[in-house]
């Protein structure tokens, strides 16, 4: 037998954590999409300002924040939660005598928190978002007949591929979900208890910490003094390359981690 990756035993992994993840998975994919109807609901335009010529087009920027933010929360809860049991003696226990290797167990960690999670968050968001562009386009298309200087309501999908720049920022970003879910991954194997508060205050300090130092640094050099030479380094595309590249070697890190740990764990 394969004590590295079997197939056929990576499947029946699957469906064996299913029972387990599931649960906590769908409960929590309910309370988003609870939460999300209700923010949607609260944060929509009101249709009398259009009535009023206070603005000609909708105005739904406050979507952007809501992607980061939920999305944020809701793939750190589905990591902080995969491998709590391993916090558990009695479900340690259990867990450690499943008969898998430990990489298909990395592999499955990372299936469930990683990709399903990331996968299911955008379609959730990008239906709860549609269906509210549908809704409100239909209560203004009459007065879109009417003045055709009003335009009808995009859904946020449409206007990222239509704004270059934007479009940019989500590209050069689509590593960050994967980067939080082994940051919380990790977490969740590192810390026995109270793994989600623990590994949140810990990846606060050290953003605050660290985007604190880079500002100190950056204004400690540059203070007082003419940029002179080529200008890469002042386009902000180059930029976004960088951090981008960043982001991915910093999430392989947490991956690679998170294997170790796991594998210690099974010793």
């Amino acid at each position: 037998m394969n004590n590295t990756f079997n197939i056929n035993r990576f499947g029946l992994l699957l469906r064996r954590q299913w029972l387990d993840f599931g649960k906590v998975y769908l409960g929590t994919l309910v309370i988003l999409i609870g939460i999300l109807v209700v923010a949607y609901w609260m944060l929509m335009p009101d249709i009398k300002n259009i009535s009023l010529n206070i603005w000609k087009s909708p105005n739904l920027g406050f979507r952007y924040l809501l992607f980061i933010f939920f999305g944020f929360f809701f793939t750190s809860i589905i990591a902080s939660s995969y491998f709590n049991n391993l916090g558990k003696k009695a479900d340690t226990i259990i867990e450690l005598m499943i008969p898998a290797s430990t990489f298909e167990k990395f592999v499955t960690g990372v299936f469930y928190a990683s990709i399903v999670s990331a996968c299911s968050f955008l379609l959730i968001f990008y239906l709860v978002d549609a269906a509210f562009v549908a809704y409100f386009n239909g209560q203004i298309n009459h007065m879109i007949t009417l003045n055709a200087e009003l335009k009808p309501a995009q859904t946020m999908v449409e206007e990222v591929f239509q704004d270059p720049k934007t479009l940019n920022y989500f590209k050069y970003n689509m590593v960050s979900p994967f980067t939080v879910t082994g940051i919380f991954l990790l977490g969740s194997i590192y810390f026995k208890r109270y793994n989600y508060i623990k590994t949140a205050t810990t990846l606060i300090l050290f953003l605050v910490l660290w985007v604190t130092s880079t500002i100190y640094t950056m204004k400690l050099v540059t203070d007082g003094t003419v940029w002179v030479g080529n200008s890469y380094w002042q386009n902000e595309r180059n930029i976004m390359q960088i951090f981008g590249i960043a982001s991915l070697l910093i999430t392989i890190a947490f991956y690679i981690t998170v294997y170790i740990r796991l594998k210690e764990k099974e010793v």
